[in-house]
C-alpha cells in the first residue's frame, strides 16, 4: 500500500512538472494580440447619444486564443460615469482577426459631453493541454469626440413652392410651402430662416422671416410660407428668392451650426388675371350730340366702376368718333382723355368734348349727310396703381343719328 501511494505521488509530481513546463513554454511563445478599437457617436439628439464600439482583435499566434469579459465603461472628461455595456467575446483562430461590435445609448444629465472617455477591459486566454486555461487581462482607453459627428453636418436640401394668390391694398400676397430634407444620420435644427425676394432686374420687393424647426434623420420638414410683396413685384415675370439660414445640432451643451444659402424662383402671374378671378368690372360709355353754329358738338362720358380691393389706374385714354355708312367706317374726330385713379369699390366718371365741323359730314365721301350710325370708341390701358404692367381696354358704343331731329342751332 505504501508503495502504491509513493507511485501516485510521484506521478502527480511528474504531471505537475510537465504541465508547468508546457504552461511556461506557452506563455513564453505567446505573442500579444493586436487590438484596435473605434468608438464613435452614430446618433445624436437633444436627449441622448448612441455610441458604436468596434473592437478589432488580430491573433498572430499559431494557436487559438479566446477573448472574453469584454466591458466598456464610458465617462465624461471630468470623470462622471455615464454608462457601461458588455460585448460578447469569442474564439479567434490562429493568424486571423475578428471584429466585435456593440452599441450603447447614453442619456444626457447636465455634464459636458464634448469628449467621452471609454475604458475597454477584456481577458485574453489560452488553453493548455486542452484542459487548463490561462487568461491575461487587457485594458485600454479610447476617446469619442462629438466633433466627429458635428463636423460632418450636411445642410438640408430645400425646395420652395410659391405663388402669388391675391392682391390687396397692403400689397401682393403670396403663399407656398418650404420643404426641407435632412440628409444626415442624426437630428438637426434649422433656424434664422429668411427669404429675400427680388425681380429679375434686382429690384427688392420683399423679405419674409420664417420659423425653423427640428428635422429627424433622413426625414423632411414642411414649413408654411406666407408674405406680402411690394406692387413692383407685379412688373416682373418671375421672382428670384434667396433663402438663407442656419442648420446645426444642439445637444449635451453643444451647439454647432453651419450657414446655408439657396436660390429659388417662382413665376408671377398676370396681375389683371388675379383681379378678374372674382371681380366684375363695369364700364359705361355715353354720348350726347348738339348742333352748334360751328358744327356738331359731341359730349362723351366714360364711367368706370372698380369692384376690387385695390386702386386701379386708367391711362392713355383716347376717345374717337366714327360714322358708319353701308358697312364702311370713317373717322370723324379724336380727343385725348385725362388719366384717373379709381379707388376700391368706387365709380369715376370722365368726360370730354369733340367738335365735328359740318365739313366732316358734307365731304365725308358718303352719299348722305347723316350716317347710318355714330360709333363711339374709347381705347387705353388699365392697370394696378403703381404697376407698369397693364392690359389694353377698348369700349365701343353705337348711337343713332336721329338725335338731330327737332334740334335748333345754338351759337
Amino acid at each position: 500500500m505504501k508503495k502504491i501511494l509513493v507511485i501516485i505521488v510521484s506521478a502527480l509530481i511528474l504531471i505537475n512538472v510537465i504541465v508547468g513546463a508546457f504552461l511556461f513554454l506557452d506563455i513564453q511563445i505567446l505573442k500579444a494580440p493586436l487590438i484596435h478599437a473605434d468608438i464613435d457617436p452614430i446618433e445624436l439628439t437633444p436627449d441622448h447619444i448612441l455610441l458604436e464600439a468596434r473592437i478589432h482583435v488580430t491573433n498572430p499566434n499559431p494557436f487559438d486564443i479566446s477573448v472574453e469579459n469584454f466591458k466598456v465603461v464610458s465617462t465624461t472628461s471630468d470623470g462622471y460615469e455615464i454608462g457601461q455595456f458588455f460585448i460578447a467575446g469569442g474564439i479567434i483562430p490562429p493568424n486571423t482577426n475578428k471584429t466585435f461590435t456593440a452599441t450603447d445609448q447614453l442619456g444626457f444629465s447636465g455634464h459636458d459631453y464634448t469628449l467621452i472617455k471609454n475604458t475597454i477591459s477584456l481577458d485574453i486566454g489560452i488553453t493548455v493541454l486542452g484542459i487548463i486555461k490561462k487568461t491575461i487581462p487587457f485594458e485600454m482607453t479610447v476617446d469619442a469626440s462629438l466633433a466627429n459627428i458635428t463636423n460632418t453636418i450636411q445642410v438640408p436640401v430645400m425646395h420652395l413652392q410659391g405663388t402669388v394668390d391675391d392682391i390687396t391694398r397692403d400689397g401682393v400676397h403670396f403663399s407656398g410651402a418650404l420643404d426641407a430634407y435632412n440628409p444626415n444620420s442624426f437630428e438637426i435644427f434649422i433656424e434664422n430662416l429668411s427669404l429675400i425676394m427680388q425681380t429679375e432686374k434686382n429690384v427688392d420687393v420683399g423679405t419674409v422671416t420664417l420659423t425653423g424647426g427640428i428635422i429627424k434623420p433622413e426625414e423632411s420638414l414642411t414649413i408654411d410660407v406666407k408674405g406680402t410683396l411690394l406692387y413692383k413685384a407685379l412688373d416682373a415675370e418671375k421672382i428670384l428668392v434667396n433663402l438663407s439660414g442656419q442648420a446645426g445640432i444642439r445637444a449635451a451643451g453643444i451647439k454647432k451650426s453651419v450657414p446655408f444659402s439657396v436660390d429659388i424662383q417662382f413665376i408671377v402671374p398676370d396681375p389683371m388675371t388675379l383681379l378678374s378671378l372674382n371681380e366684375t368690372f363695369n364700364f359705361t360709355l355715353s354720348g350726347d350730340f348738339k348742333i352748334r353754329a360751328r358744327g356738331v358738338l359731341c359730349t362723351i362720358e366714360f364711367a368706370i366702376y372698380n369692384p376690387s380691393k385695390i386702386p386701379l389706374d386708367a391711362r392713355n385714354l383716347i376717345c374717337s368718333i366714327f360714322r358708319f355708312d353701308n358697312n364702311k367706317t370713317r373717322l370723324l374726330g379724336t380727343q385725348n382723355m385725362s388719366s384717373c385713379t379709381v379707388e376700391p369699390k368706387n365709380k369715376v366718371c370722365l368726360g370730354t368734348e369733340i367738335l365735328l365741323p359740318y365739313s366732316k359730314f358734307l365731304f365725308s365721301g358718303a352719299h348722305q349727310i347723316l350716317p347710318d350710325w355714330f360709333i363711339l370708341t374709347i381705347k387705353g390701358n388699365f392697370s394696378i396703381s403703381g404697376v407698369n404692367r397693364s392690359v389694353p381696354i377698348a369700349i365701343t358704343g353705337n348711337l343713332s343719328p336721329h338725335f338731330f331731329m327737332n334740334q335748333g342751332v345754338t351759337p
